[in-house]
C-alpha cells in the first residue's frame, strides 16, 4: 500500500523539471536487536520520499542529461516506491546521467553514444550494523558508483 504523486513541467524547449512524492513501506534493519539467524531484524516501516529531477538537452552537441535527488524520511534499505516507472522515477540520493552521441562519419552505419551514470554522489544511506563476528557491515539501498559505457545502435 502506498501513494505516488508526480508533477512535470517543461521549463523551456530544452529543460524539464519533475517533482514527485511517494509514501509507502520500506524494509529497514532494527540495529538494536540484530539477529542474523532468522531474519527478524528486518521490519517494514512507512516512509515518505520526495524527488526533484531536472532533465534536458544541449542542442549544439546533442547531449542529453538528467540530474536528480531523492530524499527519504529516515533510514531505509529499500526504496519507498520500488516499482516507480513514472516520469518522477529516480534512484535514491544525488544522481547524474549523461548520454553523448559520438561522431562516426561514414565509418560505420548507425550511431554510438557514450554513457556516464553517477549514482549516490554524496554516499548517503549507508546503514552500519554489527555482524556476529564483530565486524561492521554496511547495508545500503544504492551504493555510490560511477558507471560508463558505449551504446551501439544499428
Amino acid at each position: 500500500r502506498g501513494v505516488r504523486a508526480v508533477a512535470q513541467r517543461k521549463i523551456d524547449d530544452l529543460v524539464s523539471a519533475t517533482i514527485a512524492y511517494a509514501y509507502g513501506g520500506v524494509i529497514d534493519a532494527d540495529r538494536n536487536h540484530m539477529d542474523w539467524t532468522n531474519g527478524r531484524s528486518f521490519h517494514v516501516f512507512n516512509r515518505h520520499a520526495v524527488t526533484a529531477k531536472l532533465s534536458g538537452d544541449v542542442p549544439r552537441c546533442k547531449t542529453h542529461w538528467i540530474a536528480s535527488y531523492k530524499w527519504t524520511s529516515g533510514e531505509a534499505l529499500t526504496p519507498v516506491d520500488l516499482f516507480n516507472v513514472s516520469p518522477g522515477e529516480a534512484d535514491p540520493y544525488l544522481n547524474i546521467f549523461i548520454r553523448q552521441p559520438l561522431p562516426l562519419g561514414s565509418f560505420l552505419p548507425g550511431k554510438i553514444e557514450a554513457l556516464v551514470d553517477l549514482r549516490n554522489l554524496l554516499a548517503q544511506g549507508y546503514v552500519p550494523v554489527l555482524a556476529p563476528d564483530g565486524q561492521s557491515i554496511y547495508l545500503v539501498q544504492t551504493a555510490r558508483s560511477v558507471r560508463g559505457g558505449l551504446s551501439f545502435t544499428f
